[in-house]
């Protein structure tokens, strides 16, 4: 089965996540894809640290680099892009998706972000 990561998460935890993702949830058929929404870091030092931690995990083919604006549009946009296309509807049906999870482990709101924005 094919598994797609998408990584909104900070850059910090990018690799531990990614090494936890590739022992205990990597396809053994199909592939793996990880998307990693940016920033990719605080700097360029930080940003080469993180993609070569990433490089440990991953072969280049199997990560996508996004940027947020553009993954929060296509998340939010799933449904109109699986009815609108006739092709991707018969994919995404019952009968070919096994499952699907979705994770939010963080409350509503913007509280408290203000510092991990000042970051990057």
């Amino acid at each position: 089965s094919n598994r797609l990561f998408y990584f909104a998460i900070p850059p910090n935890v990018f690799a531990e996540t990614g090494g936890a993702i590739k022992y205990t949830c990597m396809s053994p058929n199909g592939f793996s894809r990880m998307i990693v929404e940016k920033p990719f870091g605080r700097d360029l030092e930080s940003c080469k640290d993180i993609l070569q931690r990433l490089g440990q995990h991953f072969d280049e083919q199997s990560l996508y680099r996004i940027d947020h604006y553009l993954g929060k549009e296509l998340v939010q946009n799933l449904m109109v892009m699986r009815f609108s296309n006739l092709w991707m509807e018969n994919m995404w049906n019952r009968n070919c998706v096994q499952c699907i999870i979705l994770t939010f482990k963080e409350p509503f709101g913007t509280e408290g972000r203000g510092g991990y924005f000042d970051q990057y």
